[in-house]
């Protein structure tokens, strides 16, 4: 579903609400963690902020830079290939640390957390994105994915953080996590983070609709959830903005 113009816009609108939060000061420097081929490095050094785009895939990583030489931000960004949960970024602090959808994906995703939390400057905001266990949306597809169980060589396991879902599928034997979002409010706590705000980024899931209308209609709806501010407890997509402390 990349480079779809809906999701494209849905997504500035998004980020436009994160600067709205965090009020980096001029010439902010990011850490755009788990930023894949760069779509959101990109909104970042569009607004004229420094980043740090951090990936463990060297593929993809050569996808996001021809990206950034392309558009002419070679001078504000730079990438790093290399897990979030041991990152060695020679000491770099960040105003602004940019994480999304990608903790979903980690095992031991307090590690990467704190690594995370670990290279921000005191006074400076973590966001990150993820996926509510508790949304209605949520609690729908775990229901159908247990109705496929037998069918699916993959489990549901429900941990701390939340439910995960694992597969003997395509050798990869961990797939996601839809977050508990208390738990991990709770870990920004425990790491010196202080929450600010949450807010919802969607109502529905998109990834697995087929293209064409039903998914086009499904990022209207996203969009109209997120204009109108749903409240983000009912909602699928939910960013966390927290605060270090000083």
């Amino acid at each position: 579903y990349r480079g779809n113009p809906l999701l494209d816009r849905l997504n500035d609108l998004i980020m436009d609400r994160i600067i709205d939060c965090v009020q980096p000061p001029p010439g902010a420097r990011f850490l755009d963690a788990g930023c894949g081929v760069g779509d959101h490095t990109v909104r970042i050094a569009r607004k004229g902020y420094e980043c740090v785009g951090v990936d463990v895939s060297p593929a993809i990583l050569q996808r996001a830079e021809e990206t950034i030489r392309a558009l002419g931000l070679g001078t504000r960004v730079r990438f790093s290939c290399q897990a979030l949960e041991d990152m060695a970024l020679d000491g770099a602090r960040f105003d602004v640390v940019h994480c999304r959808g990608v903790l979903m994906h980690i095992p031991d995703w307090k590690a990467a957390l704190k690594s995370l939390c670990d290279v921000l400057k005191p006074g400076g905001y973590i966001v990150i994105l993820e996926n509510n266990v508790n949304a209605w949306y949520s609690r729908l597809y775990l229901a159908m994915r247990r109705l496929r169980r037998r069918r699916v060589a993959s489990r549901l396991v429900r941990t701390e953080g939340g439910t995960e879902l694992w597969t003997d599928e395509g050798g990869r034997p961990f797939v996601a996590r839809i977050a508990k979002i208390d738990a991990l409010t709770g870990a920004l706590r425990e790491f010196g983070i202080e929450p600010s705000h949450r807010f919802a980024t969607s109502l529905v899931g998109v990834e697995q609709l087929p293209a064409g209308w039903l998914r086009a209609a499904a990022i209207r709806v996203n969009e109209a959830a997120f204009r109108l501010r749903l409240p983000p407890a009912i909602c699928k997509g939910n960013a966390i903005v927290g605060q270090k402390r000083q």
